[in-house]
């Protein structure tokens, strides 16, 4: 299924984080002008749109999860956040390449502070798609007493990015589906993002409440990192 009808939105605490701030200390002023100037490039070049499915949990151990279908997604930290799943919900979304043309517009320009700001501004779009798509699964699936686990993609933590190709091949009769995989598993677009979740049955979450593998990770300082 295809979803399209995203808000344009962009967090500017994440963003300035990508661009250097750290906690405590406020972004420069040139670069709170140059964000507002391209904030507006940003929304007439974004695309986003995002296709998922969903498919039943086979079975899972200490290893990974396996659905229905004989998929294997392999990391112990992916089986302890969805043990209790018994669905999975699988996404690839994107913002489209507009912006990565522009990016190299830029760069062949010599206008590397652009080209740096729109693609930190990009890479927090893509999120943002994968943000709003599942806030709304939460709340459609709160009414029948469902939750959803935390969301991870390849690359991250123990999930090797090889998966990638793994997840892409149940994409592969998607309509439309134009993000591609590069022979090192990295997307086209660049501003694109795949990734699962859980879906747990109906009042799971109250009686055990989510697993944050990040909760164990001494890598405070990562960008991804997810907070209780």
């Amino acid at each position: 299924m295809v979803v399209n009808n995203f808000e344009s939105t962009l967090d500017d605490g994440k963003l300035m984080r990508l661009l250097g701030a750290r906690r405590g200390k406020k972004p420069s002023a040139a670069s709170i002008r140059r964000v507002d100037d391209l904030t507006d490039r940003l929304e007439d070049l974004a695309d986003p749109w995002l296709v998922y499915r969903i498919f039943p949990v086979d079975s899972s151990d200490k290893g990974g999860i396996t659905l229905a279908n004989g998929t294997r997604f392999k990391s112990p930290k992916i089986a302890g956040t969805l043990c209790d799943a018994d669905r999975v919900c699988c996404f690839v979304a994107t913002i489209g390449d507009a912006l990565d043309e522009e990016i190299d517009r830029c760069m062949a320009e010599d206008r590397y502070a652009d080209a740096y700001v729109l693609d930190a501004m990009g890479s927090i779009a893509a999120e943002d798609v994968v943000e709003q798509f599942q806030q709304r699964m939460k709340n459609r699936l709160q009414e029948a007493d469902r939750a959803v686990t935390l969301r991870f993609s390849p690359g991250y933590c123990d999930w090797q990015i090889q998966q990638q190709r793994t997840l892409f091949a149940l994409f592969a009769d998607a309509d439309p589906m134009d993000v591609t995989l590069t022979d090192t598993c990295l997307m086209s677009p660049r501003k694109s993002v795949s990734g699962i979740f859980g879906i747990l049955p109906e009042g799971v979450e109250s009686d055990t409440g989510p697993y944050n593998p990040c909760n164990q990770c001494p890598k405070t300082d990562c960008i991804a990192r997810r907070a209780d």
